[in-house]
C-alpha cells in the first residue's frame, strides 16, 4: 500500500504541475470556459419562463406562434410594416400597386405578405391578431395595409409581471462572470502549488483534502459537459491537448480515484524537507506561476497552441487534412412498391449504390430511415470568416487571393477592446494603408456599435464580422495584431505590444 500511495503520489502531483502550466500558459482562454460554465449554468438555473401565444388570422388561414417571457425585458413588441409601394404598369391603361408586408414578434419575422392594389383599392390586406397567455387575452386587434401608404405599426405587450423572478444564484454566477479571469489565474496557481505540495508532502492532511475537493470539482463540471453537452471543451489542458467532454470526465474521474486511495492512505505520505524549507518552496513557486500566468495574460501565451500560431497556414488548416473523410457515410432507406408487395433499398452514399437494383417496374413509396455511420472529418479551422455588415457575403477568399501582405486587426469585443491601445493602432493604419496593403478589422460587435467606434476613435477602416468564439482563437488579446504573408500567419502582436509601423512594414520587404 505504501508503495501504490507513494507512486500515485508522484503521478497525481506532476499531473496536477502539468494541468496547472498549460492553464498558466493561456489564462486568457481558460477564463473564457470559465465564463462559458458560468453562462451555462445561469441560464439552466434560471426560471423556466412562460410562452406567449401569438394567433395570426388572415383570409388564408390561421397560425400561432409561441414566445417565452423574457424575464429582463418589460415587454415584448409585435410589429406590422410594409415596404415602399411600387406601381408597375401593365397596360397603358392599367396599372398595379405592389409592396411587401412583414410582422415581427419578439425581433423575429414571423409573416410575410405580398401586397398587390389596383388603383381606387384602399384597404389591400387585414391581419387580425391575438396574444394569449394560457387561456387569459393579453391583447388583440387587427392591422391593416393600405393602397399608396407605408407604415410601421408597433404593438406593446407588457410582460413584466407575468416573468417569474429568478434565485439569487442565478444572479450570483452571472456576476462571477466579471471575475473569470481572476479565477482562472487563481485556479492555475493553486494546481501548480497542490502539486507541488503534494511531491514534497508538505501538510499531507491539508494538501490531500484540497486536492480531494478540486478534483471532485473538475469531475463535476467535466460529467456535466458530457452529459449535457455544454461546454464541449473543459479546457483541461487548454489548446495543447484537446479532449471531447467523456475523454476529459473518464480522466477526471481516474484522478479522483487515485487521490481517493492517496487519502485512505494519507499515513504514508511524509514530509520531505522541514516545513519552514517547505513554506519557502512553495511561497517561491507561488510568486512564479503568478508572474508566469499575468504575464501570458498581459501580452500574450510563452507558447502558442491557437490555430492561428505564427507559421500556421490558414487557408491549408481550413481544408480536410490528407486521407481524411470529406462527407459524412450516410445510408438511406427507400421504399418501393413490387406489385403490393413493400421493398427496400438502401442507398450508401460512399459508392452510391443502391441495393438490391431499383426495378424500373416498381412503384415508388416513400423515404425511410436515415443513418449516418461516419461523420465528416472537421478541418483544424471550420469557421474562420470574413462577413460583411449584412452577414451576407463572405470575404474570406477576397482575403487568401488579394493583396500578398495583409493584417487582421482582431477586436472580438469593441466593448471589452483596449483603449489606450488606439492611437498606435491608428499610426500602424495610417502607415500600412499608405504602403498599399490590406487591412481586415475583425469584430463580432453590433454594425451600429462599430460605427459608433469608428467615429468616437476616427478609423478610417471598414469593419468585417466573424464569429467571436473563432476570434477569440484567433488571438488572446483584445485588440490583437495578426500579420499574414498570402495565407500564412508571419507575426502576432497583443495590444500591450504593438510594434512601431517601421518595424511591422519591414517584415514585407
Amino acid at each position: 500500500m505504501k508503495i501504490i500511495v507513494n507512486l500515485l503520489r508522484i503521478l497525481v502531483g506532476l499531473l496536477f504541475i502539468f494541468s496547472g502550466l498549460i492553464k498558466s500558459n493561456d489564462p486568457t482562454g481558460f477564463s473564457y470556459k470559465l465564463d462559458e460554465y458560468f453562462t451555462v449554468f445561469a441560464d439552466d438555473l434560471s426560471a423556466k419562463q412562460d410562452s406567449l401565444d401569438l394567433t395570426i388570422s388572415t383570409l388564408d388561414g390561421e397560425n400561432n406562434y409561441k414566445q417565452a417571457i423574457l424575464s429582463d425585458l418589460n415587454s415584448l413588441q409585435l410589429i406590422a410594416s410594409n415596404s415602399p409601394w411600387v406601381e408597375i404598369e401593365l397596360d397603358e391603361e392599367t396599372s398595379l400597386n405592389i409592396s411587401t408586408a412583414n410582422i415581427q414578434f419578439a425581433g423575429q419575422p414571423i409573416e410575410e405578405y405580398e401586397l398587390n392594389a389596383s388603383e381606387g383599392d384602399s384597404i389591400v390586406h387585414e391581419v387580425q391578431y391575438r396574444v394569449s397567455l394560457g387561456s387569459r387575452i393579453l391583447q388583440e386587434g387587427n392591422f391593416e395595409f393600405i393602397n399608396g401608404k407605408q407604415d410601421a405599426v408597433k404593438i406593446e405587450i407588457p410582460t413584466q409581471e407575468y416573468a417569474k423572478s429568478n434565485s439569487w444564484i442565478v444572479g450570483f454566477l452571472d456576476s462571477l462572470r466579471d471575475y473569470a479571469l481572476a479565477l482562472a489565474i487563481f485556479i492555475c496557481v493553486v494546481e501548480i502549488i497542490l502539486g507541488i505540495a503534494l511531491l514534497i508532502g508538505w501538510a499531507p492532511k491539508f494538501t490531500i483534502w484540497m486536492l480531494l475537493l478540486m478534483i471532485l470539482f473538475f469531475t463535476f463540471l467535466t460529467w456535466y459537459s458530457a452529459q449535457f453537452d455544454k461546454v464541449t471543451d473543459c479546457g483541461c489542458f487548454g489548446d495543447a491537448i484537446k479532449l471531447t467532454p467523456w475523454q476529459s470526465f473518464n480522466k477526471d474521474l481516474i484522478l479522483l480515484i487515485a487521490v481517493l486511495i492517496i487519502w485512505f492512505g494519507m499515513r504514508y505520505v511524509k514530509p520531505i524537507f522541514s516545513n519552514p524549507f517547505s513554506v519557502r518552496l512553495l511561497t517561491v513557486f507561488t510568486l512564479a506561476s503568478t508572474a508566469l500566468s499575468l504575464y501570458c495574460w498581459h501580452y500574450l501565451p510563452v507558447k502558442n497552441f491557437l490555430k492561428f500560431k505564427e507559421g500556421a497556414d490558414i487557408r491549408k488548416q481550413m481544408q480536410v487534412p490528407d486521407g481524411g473523410r470529406e462527407t459524412d457515410h450516410v445510408v438511406r432507406e427507400y421504399i418501393y412498391d413490387d406489385n403490393g408487395e413493400e421493398v427496400k433499398v438502401v442507398w450508401d452514399s460512399d459508392d452510391n449504390s443502391f441495393t438490391p437494383n431499383i426495378d424500373k417496374a416498381w412503384t415508388f413509396l416513400r423515404v425511410g430511415d436515415e443513418k449516418v455511420l461516419e461523420k465528416r472529418d472537421e478541418p483544424p479551422i471550420h469557421d474562420f470568416k470574413i462577413m460583411d455588415e449584412t452577414q451576407s457575403a463572405d470575404y474570406v477568399e477576397d482575403f487568401f487571393n488579394g493583396h500578398r501582405w495583409k493584417i487582421m486587426i482582431v477586436m472580438n469585443d469593441l466593448d471589452k477592446s483596449d483603449i489606450g491601445s488606439m492611437d498606435r493602432l491608428k499610426e500602424l493604419i495610417t502607415a500600412w494603408k499608405e504602403a498599399g496593403h490590406e487591412i481586415y478589422p475583425l469584430t463580432a460587435s453590433e454594425s451600429s456599435q462599430v460605427e459608433e467606434f469608428r467615429h468616437e476613435h476616427q478609423l478610417d477602416v471598414p469593419f468585417y464580422y466573424g464569429d467571436k468564439t473563432n476570434l477569440k482563437s484567433i488571438i488572446r488579446s483584445n485588440p490583437g495584431l495578426v500579420l499574414v504573408d498570402s495565407t500564412t500567419v508571419v507575426k502576432t502582436w497583443p495590444s500591450t505590444r504593438l510594434p512601431k509601423a517601421k518595424r511591422l512594414l519591414k517584415f514585407t520587404k
